[in-house]
């Protein structure tokens, strides 16, 4: 009894030829690239915003008296490290892509060659 395309053919054949990766070019890697910077920015970016709020929250609970003041001063310590290491590491991206792309116009335009070249 054969299976229709419905079931799925699951042998080693030609079943699963659109598997395999014939070629990778360099468009391709590049968009992956930038596809990664952009999460790893957008990832930062959410990491500051969602602890500048737990920052708000911290603080409203004390007003509220709903946490002592010496665990709102750990919880803000902490909520402020993770911000400024989120804030870091967002700008070590941000600045990488910054780089690439001004790289990427000034040897393009032949100013980087300019440089090298002494004249």
């Amino acid at each position: 009894m054969g299976r229709g395309p419905l079931m799925g053919d699951f042998s080693y054949g030609e079943a699963d030829h659109w598997r395999k990766i014939r070629h990778v070019t360099s468009t391709d890697v590049s968009i992956l690239v930038w596809l990664a910077v952009g999460a790893g920015i957008a990832g930062g970016v959410f990491l500051i915003a969602r602890s500048a709020v737990q920052i708000g929250s911290v603080a409203y609970r004390v007003m509220e008296k709903q946490i002592s003041r010496q665990a709102a001063t750990r919880q803000t310590a902490l909520l402020s490290v993770a911000m400024v290491a989120a804030l870091v590491i967002t700008a070590l991206i941000a600045g990488y892509a910054i780089f690439a792309i001004f790289g990427t116009l000034l040897e393009s335009t032949g100013s980087i060659n300019t440089l090298n070249n002494g004249s």
